[in-house]
């Protein structure tokens, strides 16, 4: 479930980078972090968003090493948490800008 919370919020933040012109093609990184750098002189992105990617960039990798992240039931609901908020901010700007 966290893994699926991450691809949801970086497949959102890209569709932000994509609705803005992509400048110099899509980066190929999964570091969500990373990807709200490449925005944020374009969109206002509240503070707490960086703590958010932070949490959820590892979750990224869990799928290809299980064993080095140690899920509890707090993280899925963080986690949840995360991307309902992330995806819901990004299709707000997606709309503005079409």
């Amino acid at each position: 479930m966290c893994y699926h919370c991450q691809q949801a919020v970086e497949k959102a933040i890209k569709a932000i980078i994509i609705s803005y012109g992509a400048q110099g093609g899509m980066p190929k990184k999964h570091n969500l972090s990373f990807h709200l750098e490449q925005i944020k002189n374009k969109v206002e992105i509240p503070e707490k968003y960086y703590d958010y990617a932070d949490a959820l960039t590892p979750y990224g990798i869990a799928v290809r090493y299980p064993n080095e992240l140690d899920i509890e039931e707090r993280h899925v609901r963080d986690a949840l948490l995360y991307a309902k908020e992330i995806v819901g901010w990004a299709e707000k700007i997606v709309e503005q800008k079409e």
